[in-house]
């Protein structure tokens, strides 16, 4: 059963035939995990939560009474296993192909369309290095092809439905213009290998495309992916906490999916930095988690991600989820639109600043 991609497509990641099956197992594996055995553990939780019949404001409580209960304690193990051992199988995979990858790595960075820069100087920070993001081995910095690993392991994270940036085109599409419609220039931050940063390119064809990532592995290996989709746009390997452009160099900021992922103090700095390259009149749009009440009745969604950010290397989410994100967006913009466009399952918010 082909469930992620055509043979074809698949040719271009793995190194045999049988790696290539063997990820595509995961996909429905991981679909599986997300779909029947989730809808199991969710009606489990809520049956578990009514005979208990007070609510529970404390996670350590909510994991005490749904932890032993057998159809979540399969739902956590199928989804742990599935990253552990799709890392395991694609990193292999692509390390299979290392000496032809790095050549192409290596080759795109001698020509266009577009240009990558990397900045040997830049020192990872501790809270990116602290574990191995989403258990990707080595995470997106430790590996010169994890940009590759990433492209090809990550589509297993998104149920088979991510290998050509489906879900990041989606997400770019839904994007609202300034209200003047001016959009010639447009910054992608934390754009990992680029696939929102090429569909920003395709669809403003006329608009200077930069995108940023703090990894050089992922900016190398974007530059190199937009090569092969002939699409011109500028990568940089830099935070997005610490900018190097000048004050209000951009139409339109973006950033998808990063605030979870860094401390509150590097989330601040990012937010201002944002505000400082953005034109007067720019917007700038975050998609990230949904945020949750700090102190309410606990359900599946405060178990989840507590389960999440323990195992699946997010150490910054529940923090994160349970933040006032907004108002810090407010401390910084004078307009904020906080619920501009939710995705179908409700989890990913799309909020929209104008500067």
């Amino acid at each position: 059963m082909t469930t992620s991609s055509s043979p074809a497509t698949k040719s271009a990641y793995a190194a045999c035939h049988d790696d290539a099956a063997y990820v595509d197992f995961m996909v429905g594996l991981r679909r599986l995990a997300l779909g029947e055995i989730k809808n199991a553990a969710v009606a489990a939780s809520e049956a578990e939560l009514a005979r208990r019949g007070e609510p529970i404001r404390d996670v350590l409580d909510l994991r005490r009474l749904l932890d032993p209960v057998p159809v979540i304690a399969l739902r956590n193990r199928v989804v742990r296993s599935v990253q552990e051992k799709t890392w395991r199988r694609v990193a292999d995979t692509v390390h299979g192909r290392a000496s032809e990858l790095l050549a192409e790595i290596a080759e795109a960075e001698r020509r266009g369309p577009g240009s990558v820069h990397c900045d040997p100087q830049l020192t990872y920070p501790e809270y990116y290095t602290v574990e191995d993001i989403h258990l990707q081995p080595g995470s997106y910095y430790g590996d010169p092809l994890a940009g590759a690993i990433t492209e090809y392991g990550g589509n297993v994270f998104y149920a088979g439905l991510n290998l050509d940036g489906q879900v990041k085109q989606a997400s770019v599409g839904h994007v609202p213009l300034p209200a003047d419609g001016v959009v010639t220039r447009v910054l992608d931050l934390a754009c990992s290998i680029g696939q929102s940063t090429t569909a920003f390119k395709q669809r403003f064809p006329d608009a200077r495309v930069t995108g940023i990532d703090i990894a050089a592995p992922m900016v190398r290996y974007a530059h190199r992916r937009a090569i092969k989709l002939g699409v011109d746009v500028e990568f940089r390997q830099e935070s997005a906490a610490a900018l190097s452009f000048p004050d209000a160099a951009f139409d339109l900021v973006y950033c998808n999916i990063l605030f979870h992922e860094v401390p509150r103090d590097v989330a601040e700095r990012v937010v201002t930095e944002a505000h400082r390259v953005l034109r007067p009149g720019g917007v700038f749009v975050v998609v990230d988690f949904a945020n949750r009440p700090a102190h309410g009745p606990m359900d599946w969604g405060d178990y989840h991600r507590n389960v999440d950010c323990i195992y699946n290397g997010e150490p910054f989410a529940s923090a994160f989820v349970y933040s006032d994100f907004t108002t810090l967006l407010e401390s910084v913009f004078p307009v904020v639109d906080p619920d501009h466009h939710l995705d179908p399952g409700g989890i990913r918010l799309m909020r929209v600043c104008t500067r």
